[in-house]
């Protein structure tokens, strides 16, 4: 929509088909006059939300740390993380999150490990995502396994962590810039041995 000029722009106020509800900018120059018409030039710059039945799926990351405990993992595909609970002392005794699934549905997992530890919850904002996870795993225990010595969470507003204690071997799960860490997965016992991510495009 837009008026009819030379030069300027038109607003892209939606679509049909696989475009249903785009939205965007249209830029018009003008290139080129000629007996038979004048040449212009459209850069189109649009954008539509996905429909339910071509939804992508989050992909997995990792997991970093220990093969010790067991198989920790999701049921539902996750679209998006609401809160996470980290307890720590000196390593990562447990993770709990809560998440939006593809569907809209709220689901909580959780705790990934033992009773231990200081319990540190936070809640992301509407807006707010989770673009990288950080942290170290080392060997510890009388077993003498690798498990998750600390974490970190950056989002896009502010830092959370580090919880535990930063020791051992270092580990980075950054995302790429249109993409968003979703939900966890990886394995526990007694302390969370490993870690691991769901990364999918915001």
């Amino acid at each position: 929509m837009g008026i009819s000029v030379e030069e300027g722009e038109w607003a892209i106020v939606g679509g049909t088909g696989q475009f249903a509800m785009g939205t965007g900018v249209i830029y018009k120059k003008f290139h080129e006059q000629r007996s038979d018409g004048n040449i212009i030039e459209l850069t189109v710059h649009g954008f539509c939300p996905m429909h339910k039945g071509s939804r992508s799926l989050p992909t997995k990351v990792g997991p970093w740390g220990g093969n010790g405990g067991s198989d920790k993992d999701i049921v539902e595909a996750p679209r998006r993380i609401e809160s996470i609970t980290v307890s720590s002392g000196t390593i990562i005794d447990s993770i709990k999150f809560s998440y939006v699934d593809q569907a809209g549905q709220k689901r909580t997992v959780g705790p990934w490990g033992g009773s231990g530890g200081k319990q540190n919850t936070f809640v992301l904002g509407t807006s707010e995502f989770v673009k990288e996870v950080s942290g170290t795993f080392s060997l510890y225990g009388r077993d003498n396994h690798n498990i998750i010595t600390s974490l970190k969470f950056v989002t896009n507003m502010k830092t959370y962590g580090p919880f535990g204690q930063a020791k051992g071997t270092t580990f980075t799960i950054p995302v790429q810039k249109n993409s968003n860490i979703v939900g966890f997965f990886g394995r526990s016992g007694i302390y969370l041995d490993a870690l691991g991510v769901y990364v999918h495009p915001l």
